[in-house]
């Protein structure tokens, strides 16, 4: 059942944010990148679709990370299942797979971002806070 992130303002929230990513190095570099943000109160981390589903169930997130590629159902299942039944959560596609082709694939399913993990990195911080200041 769907339940709608908090009705407040997110740039006065604190912001609950998922990262789900296959490869540990990533998700603890990311969760140090994030968890530094003034207006997150809350990183929590999965490394496949069972237990992003699991969570997302429970904690209903106001943003998440997700790869692509991910043993099982992938990042793009992640994606729809996201856009069916929890359309308000915010999605930022992280990956390397950044080919045209997924890059529109994603945008068409309704991925709020998409950036190539080698390369845009570092922004990560810069388009969470945006996201939270266009709420």
């Amino acid at each position: 059942m769907y339940t709608q992130p908090s009705d407040i303002n997110m740039i006065n929230a604190h912001l609950k944010i998922l990262i789900v990513d296959d490869t540990d190095i990533v998700v603890e570099r990311l969760y140090k990148m994030i968890i530094e943000i003034d207006n997150v109160d809350t990183v929590l981390k999965s490394n496949s679709y069972n237990q992003a589903v699991e969570i997302i169930n429970k904690e209903v997130p106001d943003i998440i990370l997700l790869d692509i590629h991910m043993p099982g159902k992938n990042g793009i299942d992640l994606l729809k299942f996201l856009k069916e039944d929890y359309p308000a959560i915010k999605t930022i596609v992280v990956t390397n797979n950044v080919s045209s082709n997924y890059k529109l694939l994603c945008q068409s399913m309704g991925a709020d971002h998409f950036i190539d993990k080698s390369a845009e990195f570092e922004i990560i911080p810069e388009i969470i806070n945006r996201m939270a200041a266009s709420e």
